[in-house]
C-alpha cells in the first residue's frame, strides 16, 4: 500500500476548518475529526480496513466532535485535552444543543485513550508522525512533524490572518515553540487548521502578530478582515491586557 494523503475543509459557520489524513502501511492516520460525524464520512470510507489513529491538536469543539463516523479508533491527544473533555468539551456541546436543536445529535464525545505531556512518537508504517506539545492558543495545544514529507501539522497554534490568543496564556513560549520549528530544517511544509497552508511563511505571520501582542502593539491589520478576525483581534487585545495587568 502506497502513503496517501487527503485534506477535508469546511466551512464551521464564521470559519473554515480542515481535518488531514496521512495514510501510512500500518496505519490510517486522522489530525482531527471536524465539528461532526457527518464531516468524517469520506475520510471514514478511506480508512475501511485499516487501524485508524485519530490524533486531537486540541480539545475545541470544531476539532473532536466528528470521531463517532470511525471505527474503532484509536484516540490520541495531549494530558490536559483528555482533562477538558472532562467539563469543558461536555459543556460546549450542550450549550450547542440548546441553540441549535437537533443539529449535532449525532455527535458523541471521544476521549483519547493514549495521552502524553511533552512527545509521543507514532509509527505509521514508513511514515512517523512526531507529536510536540505547543501550549498557547490552547493547554492542550500540539502540532505533528512528519519528516519524512517534511510536513509539520499545526492545529490552532499557527493561523492566518491571526490566532486566537488566550488571557495568560505564557506568548514567550508559544513564540520560541514556533522560532524552532521555524528553525528546523525538516519542515518545508505547514498545514494549520484555519487559514492558508503553505511553507514557513506561515509560521512568520503567526510569529509576527504574536510579538506584536507581547510588544503591546495594536497592528495594522489587513484590509477586508472578517468580522470574525476583527473580533478576535480585539479580544487579544483585551486579553492581552488582563493577562500583562495592563
Amino acid at each position: 500500500m502506497s502513503h496517501f494523503s487527503a485534506i477535508h475543509e469546511i466551512d464551521a459557520g464564521e470559519f473554515s476548518v480542515r481535518s488531514v489524513l496521512i495514510r501510512g502501511t500500518r496505519f490510517c492516520l486522522i489530525w482531527d475529526t471536524l465539528t461532526s460525524p457527518r464531516d468524517m464520512t469520506r475520510f471514514a470510507e478511506i480508512c475501511v480496513g485499516q487501524q485508524c489513529l485519530v490524533v486531537y491538536s486540541h480539545a475545541d469543539w470544531d476539532h473532536v466532535q466528528g470521531t463517532a463516523a470511525l471505527e474503532n479508533p484509536v484516540i490520541v491527544g495531549h494530558v490536559s485535552c483528555a482533562h477538558r473533555f472532562g467539563i469543558e468539551a461536555r459543556q460546549t456541546l450542550a450549550d450547542m444543543h440548546t441553540r441549535e436543536p437537533g443539529k449535532w445529535d449525532e455527535v458523541k464525545l471521544i476521549p483519547p485513550h493514549i495521552t502524553f505531556k511533552n512527545r509521543l512518537d507514532l509509527d505509521l508504517g514508513g511514515l512517523t508522525i512526531q507529536l510536540h506539545a505547543l501550549p498557547g492558543h490552547t493547554t492542550d495545544t500540539i502540532v505533528g512533524f512528519i519528516p519524512e514529507m517534511e510536513l509539520l501539522l499545526a492545529g490552532d497554534a499557527v493561523e492566518s490572518p491571526l490566532p486566537c490568543v488566550p488571557a495568560n496564556c505564557d506568548l514567550d513560549a508559544w513564540i520560541e515553540a514556533l522560532l524552532r520549528w521555524r528553525k528546523h530544517e525538516g519542515v518545508g511544509k505547514v498545514i494549520p487548521s484555519h487559514g492558508p497552508m503553505g511553507g514557513k511563511d506561515i509560521l512568520d505571520n503567526t510569529i509576527d502578530y504574536l510579538d506584536s501582542l507581547r510588544r503591546g502593539e495594536n497592528r495594522f491589520l489587513p484590509e477586508g478582515l472578517s468580522a470574525f478576525y476583527a473580533a478576535t483581534h480585539r479580544d487579544n487585545m483585551k486579553n492581552r491586557s488582563i493577562g500583562t495587568g495592563l
